[in-house]
């Protein structure tokens, strides 16, 4: 009968979670009222947003974001592809009435 040796590997693992990130929102008309939120990369930006909108107080279905004075297209994306693309952490959030 021949012995068997059993041969185990050490493999070294590397755990990969999601990268989190603080995202700041404050309101267009009252710069002071500002809320952060931390999120991961891969998450929607549409979802931060509404837990932004509700945490400002803010009451319109219509919303523009702004991100270093620029408009930031932000529907279908990603807050890694957000701030990617815009090179920011902090937004302006401004609601429809504010717009007038």
């Amino acid at each position: 009968m021949e012995s068997q040796k059993l041969i185990v590997e050490e493999k070294e693992e590397t755990l990969k979670g999601p990268s989190l990130v603080v995202l700041y929102f404050q309101r267009a008309d009252n710069p002071n009222k500002t809320v952060a939120i931390k999120t991961t990369l891969e998450d929607s930006m549409e979802r931060v947003i509404s837990v932004a909108i509700k945490k400002l107080g803010l009451r319109s279905q219509s919303i523009g974001l702004l991100g270093e004075g620029e408009p930031i297209d932000f529907i279908g994306k990603t807050v890694g592809e957000v701030i990617k693309r815009y090179n920011t952490v902090t937004f302006q959030l401004s609601s429809a009435d504010m717009l007038g």
